[in-house]
């Protein structure tokens, strides 16, 4: 298992973490914003982390922004820090009602070199989606977000598609009541990606740093070994009203002790 972070957690950073995150307002100001000083200013805060790779929340690279000269200045930069692009995170649509959109994002994540796109979609776009996996070679892991159970999941990803599978979101299914550790039991082999992230509470989506909340992140590392898991631990904390770098960091040096 190798460590990785989304970048979705600096998500109010360009919005000066004004202690409530307006999604929208956070992707319209993202993609306005200069692409390489925007990836370069995360992954210069988060060279203490000493990371295995970097999830890149879509806005951060935006289909309509990104290069294929710019995609390789990131790959060089990656290089560099000894990195690589583990996933790109973010819905992918739905083919069947705009397959331009939802093909911009896979070309996105072929230009990055990353395997794989962590996200949420609709349950019917199953086949449209794996039909563009298969084109592109390409990985599509369903994020649970209001799911509260592994049947939840197992509906959205259907079972008859090698190209899909699950990225369990152990904060979000947490936050629902639900049992990360039982899910990554019972979900087995379909488990192709991991966003790691603790809640304090059920009820509260509030991010916190790994092990600091209600997520059993011991447990989740064994039982990921016991099925022979060799994917990403993507931490994901989402904070709102401050930086969220050092509790990034402190939780890749608790991962990494457990891994």
């Amino acid at each position: 298992m190798e460590i990785s972070c989304v970048t979705a957690s600096y998500a109010a950073d360009l919005l000066g973490y004004p202690g409530n995150i307006d999604w929208s307002l956070a992707h319209e100001t993202i993609i306005q914003t200069p692409l390489l000083e925007t990836v370069e200013s995360i992954l210069n805060r988060l060279k203490p982390a000493r990371l295995d790779g970097i999830e890149l929340w879509l806005p951060h690279i935006w289909p309509a922004k990104i290069t294929p000269v710019l995609a390789g200045k990131i790959r060089r930069r990656l290089h560099e820090l000894g990195m690589v692009c583990s996933a790109c995170a973010g819905s992918v649509g739905n083919p069947d009602k705009d397959f331009y959109g939802s093909e911009a994002i896979f070309q996105t994540t072929r230009l990055l070199d990353a395997p794989l796109i962590a996200g949420h979609f609709e349950s019917g776009a199953v086949p449209a989606l794996g039909n563009l996996c298969a084109r592109y070679g390409i990985w599509a892991a369903f994020e649970n977000g209001l799911e509260k159970n592994v049947a939840e999941i197992r509906a959205a990803i259907q079972d008859d598609n090698p190209w899909i599978g699950a990225n369990l979101d152990t904060g979000n299914l947490a936050a629902q009541g639900g049992d990360p550790v039982k899910a990554l039991r019972d979900l087995g082999n379909r488990i192709m990606h991991v966003h790691v992230k603790d809640v304090p509470e059920v009820g509260s989506h509030r991010c916190v740093a790994v092990g600091s909340g209600i997520v059993d992140v011991r447990g989740i590392v064994r039982e990921l070994k016991r099925n022979d898991y060799d994917g990403w631990l993507s931490i994901e904390i989402e904070t709102e009203d401050h930086d969220p770098t050092d509790e990034i960091i402190a939780s890749v040096e608790i991962l990494r002790s457990l891994v």
